[in-house]
């Protein structure tokens, strides 16, 4: 009987500690673009699926990395229990998407260039020697910056899934840009709140390290603030209301951000934002 109601928290474990749910809100992300402007529907779909498999290998080839060292972490130590889960996922994803992933190099050959630069990046924030996540104050930001380039810019050269370049994005597609930047940096902040003692002990200053968790909730609401106003400037299509939802929601989750709450707090609370987007999106 104890075994079953172990089965719930498992699940949890596993989706959120693999990044299966972290992979899903990139693809998500990536995906509403083509909500908002339809002209670039096609490769926002196809760039969703490659950032889809992209997010669950970089993020968990952090991890590996992460685990190799000694650690108290729990879900260090859960990913030492589970990597050969996580390996069997990661090679049926290469079966699975293997075709697909050709079919995008073929028919977005520019895009792919981008794209590996901002995966080199990507291994640059946690490997040596430079280790971007210790510089000061970058952290949320450098994720940020990445997360926009692979899910907004580079499907934003492709309109009418005809390469156009970076000199067609229009206004409102960058200003919808740097909305998502604002957003996506918002949410990372959280994410450092909770990890403040473990930054600090490694030595990554971070926002709530150097300012103190107060402050660093001031400047993530202050980022969603910018991205809420920059809703009524974006013509394309209307984005009040949905951003309006959006920001009331995000504004109280990290206002109730503490280092004490679990991990599935941030995990699936603030980054399903990211997914509550989306469908609100499509939805409405």
């Amino acid at each position: 009987m104890n075994a079953l109601f172990k089965i719930p928290k498992q699940c949890l474990d596993f989706f959120g500690y693999s990044n299966l749910f972290l992979a899903i809100a990139v693809f998500a992300s990536t995906l509403q673009g083509g909500f908002i402007f339809k002209n670039i529907s096609l490769p926002a779909f196809s760039f969703s699926l490659l950032n889809f498999a992209a997010a669950f290998y970089l993020y968990n080839l952090q991890r590996i990395y992460q685990s190799a060292y000694p650690t108290t972490d729990e879900r260090l130590l859960w990913y030492r229990r589970n990597k050969k889960w996580i390996f069997t996922i990661a090679i049926l994803l290469i079966i699975l998407l293997s075709q697909t992933f050709w079919i995008i190099f073929i028919n977005y050959t520019q895009g792919i260039f981008v794209y590996c630069i901002c995966a080199f990046l990507s291994l640059l924030y946690f490997l040596p020697p430079l280790s971007l996540r210790k510089i000061k104050m970058i952290k949320q930001f450098a994720i940020g910056f990445v997360w926009v380039v692979v899910c907004c810019v580079i499907p934003f050269m492709f309109h009418d899934n005809t390469y156009s370049g970076i000199a067609s994005v229009t206004k409102d597609e960058w200003l919808y840009i740097v909305s998502q930047f604002c957003f996506i940096s918002a949410l990372c902040i959280p994410f450092d709140i909770r990890d403040q003692e473990k930054d600090r002990k490694e030595g990554t200053q971070s926002l709530p390290v150097v300012l103190g968790i107060q402050k660093s909730k001031l400047v993530a609401i202050g980022l969603m603030g910018i991205y809420l106003v920059l809703a009524f400037f974006i013509e394309e299509r209307s984005l009040v209301l949905i951003r309006s939802i959006i920001f009331l929601i995000s504004i109280l989750l990290i206002a109730k951000a503490t280092p004490q709450r679990h991990r599935h707090y941030f995990i699936y609370l603030t980054d399903g934002i990211i997914i509550l987007q989306t469908l609100l999106l499509y939805f409405l």
